[in-house]
């Protein structure tokens, strides 16, 4: 009983308190907890379908994070295996270079011989891996070709490949290195102002007219 008047005389002391400074008791807002529904419960079926959705969409997930996995570690061997090739290209290069030494005794020869070998190897095992040369006959091809100078050739086909000065490689259709050629120039064009001849314009004419001398037999 004496708890009861102590919470009422409590309550009667806080609404005098809000009434002095001019504001109005805040009743609990219980309509927004009355009006909200508890959840609704699935039924089994209901669950298993939200389950076997979850299902798909978790499949679904895996598989693309997969083929993005597989496709990024391809495209990463791919340049690995371009970067090495390139490197053994390379090497075949200098292996070139040292079979065009000139040979002076029977153990420069025997040496010689044995570099021709190593090539050999080397260039079949570039053709064992897919790699073969770019074809530097015929018309200049910006794709597989690079243009290092031009030369004149009348005897030639202006853009046609005149020299080749380093071999280039395609490994299945993709170009390892363009092939370094001369072109053959295209023939200059005489400049044909000069070949005109010279004819006297209008103004020419008017102008030697303006200075001939009056004849005799105008009046005086």
């Amino acid at each position: 009983m004496k708890k009861k008047r102590k919470q009422k005389a409590e309550h009667d002391e806080e609404s005098a308190q809000k009434e002095g400074t001019g504001q109005e008791p805040q009743e609990e807002d219980t309509t927004a907890e009355a009006t909200e529904e508890p959840p609704k419960e699935l039924t089994p079926e209901e669950r298993i379908v939200e389950l076997e959705g979850l299902l798909q969409r978790s499949r679904a997930d895996f598989a693309n994070l997969r083929r993005r996995s597989l496709a990024e570690s391809d495209a990463a061997v791919a340049r690995a295996e371009t970067a090495l090739l390139r490197e053994m290209l390379t090497l075949a290069d200098w292996l070139e270079m040292a079979l065009t030494a000139e040979v002076t005794s029977p153990d420069a020869t025997t040496l010689q011989e044995g570099v021709r070998l190593t090539r050999d190897q080397l260039t079949g095992l570039l053709t064992n891996l897919g790699v073969k040369e770019i074809s530097t006959t015929g018309a200049f091809n910006p794709d597989e070709h690079q243009a290092v100078s031009t030369v004149d050739d009348e005897d030639r086909d202006p853009g046609t490949i005149a020299a080749v000065i380093r071999k280039g490689f395609l490994r299945r259709s993709e170009v390892l290195r363009h092939a370094q050629v001369k072109v053959v120039a295209e023939p200059e064009t005489p400049d044909t102002d000069e070949d005109l001849p010279e004819q006297d314009s209008p103004l020419d004419d008017a102008a030697e007219a303006s200075t001939e001398k009056p004849s005799s037999k105008d009046p005086a």
